[in-house]
């Protein structure tokens, strides 16, 4: 995983995605264009909305939508909605995974990866999921 997201150039041989030796491109497009879920989540001190679309380029329609799909919509429109502050004592540690989920399935990357414990926790709920239309595009890595 560390030569995938170049932290570490590989000792041999070549990562190809889609045709393109990665050691090509800078370092910080790769890293904007795979997008890794971890078992530690990560969430910004800021609204619903801000930590599931930090870049700010995903419609509120997009984002409930989302969260219904992994069913958070639920827990966070009784809370106030996008609008409310996501701290950590808002979500249980499980649904910190399933946000971050979220956040990837919106930034629509065709290379999602999961490390082994994320991989475990999330897969029937993945299945359910990605195999949709919308995301059948994306590759599933597990490190």
């Amino acid at each position: 995983m560390l030569s995938l997201f170049r932290m570490m150039e590989e000792f041999s041989g070549n990562i190809i995605i889609d045709g393109v030796d990665i050691s090509t491109i800078p370092r910080q497009e790769i890293r904007s264009r795979i997008i890794c879920v971890s078992q530690d989540s990560f969430l910004l001190n800021a609204t619903v909305r801000i930590n599931a679309d930090p870049s700010e380029n995903t419609t509120d329609a997009a984002i409930i939508e989302t969260l219904q799909k992994v069913h958070l919509w639920d827990l966070i429109e009784r809370k106030g909605g996008l609008d409310v502050e996501l701290n950590y004592m808002f979500l249980s540690h499980g649904q910190k995974q399933i946000f971050c989920l979220a956040r990837a399935m919106l930034r629509r990357s065709k290379i999602l990866v999961l490390d082994e414990a994320m991989s475990r926790y999330l897969h029937f709920l993945m299945l359910g999921i990605l195999l949709q239309p919308q995301y059948v595009a994306m590759i599933v890595l597990i490190s």
